[in-house]
């Protein structure tokens, strides 16, 4: 072996000892900051390796993934905050929080939906964006309607993604139900279908703000009665 291969050799044991023995600092440090400071994310860590020890974020990156494959280190999704339910219809229709601006997005979705059925656009800007957002409407609010009715709480039960795929997934079945019953009943187009599914859309809505402010208020939608045991004394 040649005097350079084994200079190149050396180098490169050299260059991964002293990448190792960064690693084990960066990792002692870690875990100080673990135990003592009880960061309650991945980025926290990282602001404090940087602003108190120089760390830079390519180098702890590494080091994470290794202690998470070491399972010295538990990385997961993290939780929702609690969402407060709305007591009463000032605060779900008034107050600014997420049941506000989901109902009031929905009601305008609907609404040019109404108006692009109504009025027939042939050309031009409003034609493209006719079908932008009547396919919206068709494809998702349909459904999320729908999933609000079946899963009226926002907690870490049902989140956000999986709240969206059943609302595609419902969109598709209420649209094709709805189809085949106007194809055997009244006329099918595209006024039929766009007034039925708003009709749809509007009952579900309205169903679930029933649900949410009875949840705000009681804690419960539907609760069983009590049994009330009759003692008689002898």
């Amino acid at each position: 072996m040649s005097d350079e291969r084994k200079e190149r050799r050396k180098q490169r044991l050299k260059d991964r000892l002293e990448v190792e023995t960064r690693q084990a600092e960066i990792q002692e440090i870690i875990e100080n900051i673990l135990e003592n400071s009880q960061p309650p994310d991945v980025r926290t860590i990282i602001e404090l390796l940087e602003k108190n020890y120089d760390i830079s974020r390519e180098e702890a990156i590494p080091v994470l993934r290794k202690m998470e494959f070491a399972t010295k280190l538990t990385l997961q999704e993290p939780l929702p905050e609690e969402t407060i339910m709305p007591k009463t219809p000032r605060e779900y229709f008034l107050k600014k929080n997420y049941f506000s601006i989901e109902f009031w997005v929905s009601t305008s979705i609907i609404l040019l939906v109404l108006i692009f059925v109504l009025i027939d656009v042939t050309e031009g800007f409003f034609f493209y964006f006719r079908y932008v957002v009547v396919s919206f409407f068709m494809l998702f609010l349909s459904g999320w309607s729908l999933t609000s009715v079946m899963f009226p709480s926002l907690d870490d039960n049902m989140r956000f993604l999986e709240r969206a795929a059943t609302a595609i997934g419902l969109s598709l079945f209420v649209v094709i139900i709805d189809g085949i019953f106007l194809n055997y009943t009244f006329r099918f187009n595209p006024v039929s279908i766009g007034v039925s599914l708003i009709i749809i859309t509007l009952i579900c809505m309205t169903i679930s703000i029933i649900f949410r402010l009875k949840l705000g208020r009681d804690g419960y939608i539907l609760k069983k009665k009590e049994q009330v045991i009759e003692v008689v004394e002898k």
